[in-house]
């Protein structure tokens, strides 16, 4: 599968050559965030931050084989779908897609990236209960207070 370049945040296969490839991929990763499901990367998928971003990125390392990551496993989904259209969220199986892990410097899993709209990137390695990241989220989510313009 290959994803699209979104505005500053690219999710793209390598070898993705065919325009309809990309679009479909485009299509894919419009449905997943309007469901409130994460994007799941997979083989050959690339993640990069780049400034700004449109929407901040929440994403989860894991493995299949992880007692801590299939206990996060529903808390990240539930928290998705809360902030779906606000936030995206990303999946990535470490096992499936290990240089994307390389890539972010993730040894231990569960780790989340935490990301804002700046590209700054926050992690957290290990199990994360739901109101931390909760926390973790709300941290990273665009001021929603007013700007006065100056006279």
């Amino acid at each position: 599968m290959a994803a699209a370049v979104v505005a500053g945040m690219a999710l793209s296969s390598c070898n993705s050559a065919s325009k309809q490839a990309k679009e479909a991929a485009e299509t894919e990763e419009k449905i997943a965030e309007a469901s409130g499901k994460p994007i799941v990367l997979g083989p050959g998928d690339i993640l990069e931050f780049g400034e700004p971003i449109p929407a901040p990125v929440v994403v989860d390392f894991w493995a299949e084989w992880c007692p801590p990551c299939k206990k996060f496993s529903p808390i990240f989904h539930k928290v998705a779908e809360k902030y779906k259209g606000q936030v995206r969220f990303i999946s990535v199986d470490v096992d499936k897609c290990p240089d994307i892990a390389k890539q972010y410097g993730v040894e231990s899993i569960p780790t989340i990236l935490l990301v804002n709209t700046k590209g700054i990137i926050n992690r957290n390695i290990g199990f994360m209960t739901e109101e931390e990241l909760i926390a973790g989220v709300e941290a990273i989510m665009p001021s929603t207070e007013p700007t006065v313009a100056p006279r």
